[in-house]
């Protein structure tokens, strides 16, 4: 397992101007076709079958999000929704449809504290090597 960054030149003013940081890049995509065909072929289960399931979730997961429901998925992590909106000074001038200007499904993932007093370890992101991308040539924004 890897993690790929390309160097990017920051443009933030203050002491991080003009300095290079290391910007994560994907190398690829998995669709849900992809993930079935995977899933599959380690268990009994049918690529239509793994289709049909995650299908169903990701129905059920809307429907219950729009609810306002958190989903918990274990293992995983957690789905929710957030707003971006405006702020008022007075809570009477608060208008849902003119202050509210996104929705936004925040994915936080399941972690784990190995032992009292450690920091908490990211389903996702323990044991990952950090590793530059075939070409790594240094991007400006």
């Amino acid at each position: 397992m890897a993690v790929y960054y390309r160097l990017t030149k920051s443009n933030m003013k203050g002491k991080s101007e003009g300095r290079y940081y290391a910007k994560a890049v994907t190398m690829g995509e998995l669709h849900t076709l992809d993930l079935a065909r995977i899933i599959s072929a380690s268990n009994s289960a049918t690529v239509s079958d793994v289709q049909a399931v995650l299908s169903a979730l990701t129905q059920v997961m809307e429907q219950y999000l729009g609810d306002g429901q958190s989903i918990i998925l274990d293992g995983l992590g957690r789905f929710k929704l957030s707003l971006e909106s405006e702020s008022v000074s007075n809570p009477n001038d608060f208008n849902v449809t003119e202050h509210v200007k996104a929705v936004h499904c925040n994915f936080i993932p399941e972690g784990k504290i190995p032992k009292m007093g450690s920091k908490q370890v990211k389903t996702f992101c323990s044991g990952v090597k950090i590793v530059a991308a075939p070409i790594n040539d240094v991007r400006d924004k």
